[in-house]
């Protein structure tokens, strides 16, 4: 069920005409209709703000129907407000679930990055280590890191490499973001302890197809094309695929961005010099091939996906190391097949099942003869590569190659008009290999070794929606394996030099949840979430990176329970309308995995946490005054603590009951977007926006460590950013500025890795459907 744009109509009321049966369409618009007699009826659909749809159907015996209906949007109500039926984006907001989800058509003209997207909304934090392609670390509600899972619709990408990553997705060629706080739906099928993001591509049932370019500062480019064609045989033809390249030589300044005079001592007055080995490239091609909305599958598409990417490595964990030969480069290739459907055997039973294999190789350049200045000069030719740490003195070539399967299975089926299960297993199994075409370092011989690691993932959801579907239940039962075989490096068993062994890693777990919502009278909706679930440890954290992170194949799985409670409320004055949340959240986690801390050689491994508990608590304000006016706000205070009472020799915690490093504890942000056409009463679409970021202050450290006047933070972050968006031709052609960072400020992320200063940008859209 859809509109005429192709947007999921959910809260649709179906009706069968004879047969006395009824229901209501889901979030995705999809409904079902079971155990009919054969003969002919007239079916009858309606929502608010649509015109009523009327169709004949005529059902044989033994073969189910399958039904496409469009509506069209009531145009003229009798003088009355034109109330609009839930959409997929409204729809999936009022799951019981803490969510939070980004209408990405609203802002298809935008020339933006999702990274700095989604780093606007409540309880998220995005932290990045510099430019376009840079590391990046997601905090949902204080848990971060691998703990925060990523999908594309609904697949999960923790095996898909840098080169397709979430951040280099154009907003044009998504239809929404799905984020999940902390308690996950068993659809997801991963072990995302944290949270989850979920980015829907676009699917439009019309064909289409939208073109984009953006050039900005630093040399940026960035490309998109998204498109499909389907005949009427149901043949289809799909693609996402995105290009990006930055110079990223963006200006760098304060107390590490140093170059020393004749004297051997640094140069005073904080000189600004600009990165010249930080420029980033890539390309993901995506195509896919096959059959939709037809009579034995709503999709069966055979797919292909081919990512790369090319970029320098300008400098260590922080900016007091500096690089200008170092070079990392990676490929990824991954087919693909996709079978879903509606009524699959059973009119009631619904499929979604996904299959790749992917080949991922990464490598390493450190061949370097020289030290570099941040001038760009050199100063020492006794150099055997440049990333020191356990490489010193060997220069490297190192690649890893991965072999990935991924498997996907979903299934839900209604057992009553008010009920369902939904049952998800997902299989990642992944096979490391290493090479060095030129070092023959001792510490390297893990990593040329054989690694393996398999994770699986069951759950079985029960879903009851009672009292005139004013509660929603929503319980739901989780498993979780892993088996992991490494070659290890390292003192064993009190040895006085380091041995090489063999270990066996694997260890299962169960997790157990509930979600629900009650809807009160006034709009009011209360929602409550609750979840005790396990995270299993990821290629990387295991079996490291073969550069500056070492294996650590005895970690254990991270653990963690999960409370969400909001309460929601909307509000409407005529044309105004105000939509209000507040949440609070409780996290207590065992074995936290996190990078610990570099030692004098520059390396690190993960490692476990004992207990770490989070609280905290977020406010959310949309307003919305006569279609020309919106506004929004957001607030996130969150208290996550160091609950290790003991260190593993058994000696007391110095640090017990601190705040944990380098994650920040208040976070706001706000916008406000004019519809000029709307204000102003102009026939082509014109909007203006801005917004800001406020993060407060805080420890790079250990807070309970060192004199005050000596602790390193990170300083109170506040930027703000504005755009200009301008289409004609119902969107067809569309051109959009935007300037991040305003006022120039100099803002850090991790470890005071400086970022990108003032950027301008335009982009330009073309859009055929």
């Amino acid at each position: 069920m859809t509109d005429t744009a192709g947007t999921a109509l959910a809260g649709a009321t179906v009706k069968l005409i004879g047969s006395g049966k009824q229901t209501i369409t889901d979030v995705n618009g999809n409904f079902t209709l079971s155990q009919l007699a054969p003969g002919t009826y007239k079916l009858k659909v309606s929502i608010i703000g649509y015109l009523v749809g009327e169709q004949e159907v005529l059902l044989q015996n033994g073969s189910p129907k399958q039904l496409v209906v469009q509506l069209k949007e009531r145009r003229h109500d009798l003088q009355t407000v034109n109330v609009q039926g839930l959409t997929v984006v409204q729809a999936t907001r009022k799951q019981p679930f803490a969510v939070t989800v980004i209408d990405a058509k609203k802002i298809a003209e935008r020339d933006v990055d999702i990274n700095r997207l989604l780093d606007g909304q409540s309880g998220i934090r995005v932290q990045e280590s510099g430019g376009l392609g840079s590391e990046f670390n997601y905090s949902i509600h204080g848990l971060s890191g691998k703990a925060v899972k990523f999908f594309v619709d609904g697949i999960p990408m923790e095996s898909f490499g840098k080169s397709f990553s979430i951040n280099n997705f154009s907003a044009n060629v998504i239809d929404r973001i799905e984020v999940y706080k902390g308690v996950n739906p068993v659809e997801l099928g991963g072990d995302a302890l944290g949270g989850a993001i979920n980015l829907i591509t676009r699917s439009d049932v019309k064909n289409y197809l939208d073109l984009s370019h953006s050039y900005g500062s630093f040399n940026t480019n960035r490309s998109a094309i998204s498109g499909k064609w389907r005949h009427r045989s149901g043949f289809t033809l799909q693609t996402n695929s995105f290009y990006n390249y930055s110079d990223n030589n963006y200006q760098v300044w304060g107390p590490t961005v140093e170059v020393a005079g004749e004297d051997g001592r640094p140069i005073p007055g904080f000189p600004r010099f600009r990165r010249f080995n930080d420029d980033y490239r890539s390309y993901t091609v995506k195509a896919d091939i096959g059959f939709t909305n037809v009579g034995w599958a709503d999709q069966l598409l055979v797919g292909i996906t081919k990512a790369d990417q090319h970029r320098g490595i300008q400098t260590g964990r922080t900016m007091a190391y500096v690089y200008g030969d170092v070079r990392y480069r990676e490929d990824f290739l991954m087919p693909s097949v996709r079978y879903s459907k509606r009524g699959f055997i059973d009119p009631k039973l619904n499929i979604d099942a996904y299959a790749s294999y992917n080949k991922l190789n990464g490598t390493t350049i450190d061949t370097g003869s020289y030290k570099y200045k941040w001038n760009g000069e050199t100063f020492d030719s006794r150099v055997n590569g440049e990333l020191g740490g356990i490489r010193s003195p060997a220069k490297t070539i190192y690649t890893f190659n991965d072999r990935t399967t991924l498997g996907r299975l979903n299934l839900s089926y209604a057992l009553a008009q008010q009920q369902r299960l939904n049952f998800n297993y997902t299989l990642n199994n992944t096979s490391r290999s290493g090479s060095d075409a030129i070092s023959t370092a001792e510490w390297a011989i893990p990593f040329r070794l054989p690694q393996d690691m398999s994770k699986q993932v069951a759950g079985l959801s029960y879903e009851a929606i009672v009292l005139n579907d004013r509660f929603t239940n929503t319980i739901f039962v989780k498993h979780f394996s892993y088996h992991a075989k490494a070659s290890v490096y390292d003192y064993n068993n009190g040895s006085q030099s380091k041995e090489l062994f063999y270990r066996d890693t694997r260890d299962d777990a169960w997790g157990l949840g509930y979600a629900g919502k009650f809807a009160f009278d006034g709009q009011y909706l209360l929602k409550f979430s609750a979840e005790n679930t396990t995270r299993l440890p990821e290629a990387l954290e295991l079996l490291g990176d073969g550069s500056t992170i070492l294996n650590s194949s005895s970690l254990k799985p991270e653990k963690s329970t999960n409370i969400n409670l909001s309460l929601h409320k909307t509000f409407g004055w005529g044309a105004r309308r105000l939509q209000a949340s507040v949440g609070t959240f409780f996290r207590n986690t065992r074995n936290l995995i996190w990078l610990g801390e570099s030692d004098l050689m520059g390396t690190a491994r993960y490692e476990n946490l004992d207990q770490v508990r989070t609280m905290g608590a977020e406010l959310e304000l949309n307003y919305a005054h006569n279609k020309w006016l919106e506004v929004s706000a957001n607030t996130t205070y969150q208290d996550i603590r160091n609950r290790q009472r003991f260190e593993p020799n058994g000696a007391m915690s110095i640090v017990y009951n601190d705040r944990l490093r380098n994650i920040p504890y208040l976070l706001a942000n706000g916008e406000i977007r004019v519809y000029l056409d709307q204000a102003l009463h102009l026939k082509n679409k014109f909007t203006f926006y801005t917004n800001t970021h406020f993060v407060q202050r805080y420890y790079l450290g250990w807070p309970s460590l060192g004199a005050a006047d000596t602790k390193l933070v990170i300083p109170t972050q506040f930027v703000q950013d504005a755009g200009l968006s301008y289409a004609l031709q119902q969107s067809r052609y569309s051109i959009s500025l935007a300037c991040r960072n305003l006022f120039d400020r100099q803002v850090f992320d991790n470890y005071l890795l400086q970022k990108p200063g003032r950027f301008f940008s335009l982009k330009l859209r073309y859009l055929i459907q």
